[in-house]
């Protein structure tokens, strides 16, 4: 089956082909969570890159360039990354605290993250070009799930903050802008 995208140019209907997207996974083995990557119809898996050590976690470059995850691999929880293809793996966090939940901005110069460093789960920044490392979020009952926006310019993520019940409600995420964390505005509170 082939699939035909069209965009217009100039008033003429150009054909275009269907782009190729790519998946990754987490496999939950007999003894083991290994990452693989496969076609956008989950055939032609193949492991991204093998090791007796949980992978898990893994969240695609805008780009598409780049692949981060969680990774034991050292013993504690830190941030990997690597091309789709398995090549050029490169260990972005090195702490004892357990790093997880990383997403890269849209320019790729940033990647924020979940650490309980300091005790509590909250987000932290990641300057890939520094290696400076800056916390994000300072609460008590946990931050996580960071994604940015489109933009870059802000990041919402889910907290446990202000919660009742921290098994039924869930905040649908407060907003922040990467460089402060002063100025949080938080979306509407949902049970479920």
């Amino acid at each position: 089956m082939v699939a035909l995208l069209f965009g217009v140019r100039g008033g003429d209907v150009v054909a275009q082909p269907e782009p190729n997207y790519t998946i990754a996974f987490t496999s939950f083995g007999p003894r083991n969570l290994d990452l693989f990557v496969a076609d956008a119809d989950g055939k032609n898996p193949k492991p991204l890159v093998p090791h007796a050590d949980y992978d898990y976690n893994a969240s695609f470059s805008k780009d598409g360039e780049w692949i981060v995850f969680t990774s034991h691999r050292k013993g504690s929880a830190d941030i990997y990354r690597v091309h789709p293809d398995g090549t050029g793996l490169e260990r972005l966090t090195d702490d004892p605290a357990f790093d997880d939940q990383a997403a890269l901005s849209p320019d790729g110069t940033q990647l924020v993250f979940v650490s309980n460093r300091g005790g509590y789960a909250n987000l932290w920044l990641l300057e890939l070009a520094t290696k400076k490392v800056s916390q994000l979020t300072k609460h008590n009952d946990g931050d996580f799930r960071p994604t940015w926006s489109p933009d870059g310019k802000w990041i919402a993520f889910s907290s446990d903050r202000d919660s009742k019940n921290r098994r039924r409600n869930r905040d649908l995420g407060p907003l922040i802008p990467p460089k402060s964390t002063s100025s949080a505005r938080t979306a509407p509170t949902c049970a479920g």
